[in-house]
């Protein structure tokens, strides 16, 4: 059972016939095949939200190998019950809760508490048509390739009394971002690295991490997306040209004085590194698709 922390509650859900187990450390080619843990994480209704930065934040999870992030083919994407399935939820109701309870028991199903190796569906609540909050755990199976799917798959197979297509009622976009940016069909459509052209260093505070409550959970987004990590800002000089070097700040950009902020600018346009806040990081793994730097410059900011 995992700690929710700031404005996430923790809930745990008994499943008949399972044993409390946890995910082995060392995650193996097949992840489908790894013990999943029988509680689940359920995570605050959030509120309507107009910036990134008040989203709800989510629970730690580990940095695995890229190898494991790619859960679903898309070349056989429909979903049959010869397949397993390993779900996890976000932003669900009192009913909807209970129909994830119904539906787990009825078909057997795995669940995770976090978004993780196993995972191979997020199912989330739905503010209008196929649009959701977008919260930690969408952007965190986005970066994984994962079914991003409304509760209503739930219901209609449990109507059905079989598990039915997914595809239907997976999510098209969210209450942040627009209602139909595709982001999480356009990751789960992809065998590709979003971000494996680019060296990313981050230079950033927790606070500026929201919906990730560490700076070590944007680092997992980062080496799961592809991108080469960049632990320590002097390496600039003997970095892969073929990569794009990208500074990720804080929100509001530079905290220093204004002498370190030139000196940092002056660094960057030497070397070639774009320098943005994290924004340009969280929005384009969100959407899938790779943000322009201009808007997210912090001399523009």
């Amino acid at each position: 059972t995992t700690t929710e922390l700031d404005n996430q509650v923790e809930e745990n859900v008994e499943i008949p016939q399972e044993q409390n187990e946890s995910i082995p450390s060392n995650v193996t080619a097949n992840p489908r095949e790894n013990i999943i843990s029988t509680t689940i994480t359920i995570e605050k209704n959030p509120e309507s939200i107009d910036e990134l930065s008040t989203i709800e934040k989510l629970d730690t999870t580990t940095i695995i190998d890229h190898s494991s992030t790619l859960l679903i083919s898309s070349i056989t994407n429909t979903c049959s019950t010869g397949r397993r399935l390993v779900l996890t939820t976000s932003s669900l109701d009192e009913n909807q809760k209970s129909q994830f309870r119904l539906f787990i028991t009825r078909f057997d199903i795995s669940t995770s508490s976090t978004v993780d190796s196993s995972t191979t569906h997020v199912i989330v609540n739905e503010n209008s048509s196929l649009v959701c909050p977008l919260t930690g755990k969408i952007i965190q199976g986005i970066a994984r390739h994962l079914f991003i799917v409304s509760y209503r798959w739930l219901n209609e197979c449990l109507s059905q009394e079989t598990i039915i297509d997914e595809r239907p009622y997976e999510i098209r976009g969210d209450t942040s971002l627009g209602s139909d940016h595709g982001g999480m069909r356009r990751s789960r459509l992809t065998s590709s690295y979003l971000l494996d052209k680019y060296s990313i260093c981050l230079r950033c505070l927790s606070n500026d991490c929201a919906p990730l409550q560490t700076i070590e959970q944007v680092q997992e987004l980062v080496e799961l997306c592809g991108a080469r990590l960049v632990r320590n800002f002097s390496e600039i000089k003997t970095l892969d040209k073929d990569r794009q070097m990208v500074l990720v700040l804080g929100i509001n950009g530079f905290s220093g004085g204004e002498k370190k902020r030139k000196a940092l600018l002056d660094t960057c346009q030497q070397f070639n590194v774009r320098c943005v806040n994290i924004h340009w990081l969280l929005i384009s793994i969100a959407k899938f698709d790779i943000q322009p730097f201009e808007n997210y410059d912090i001399n523009q900011v």
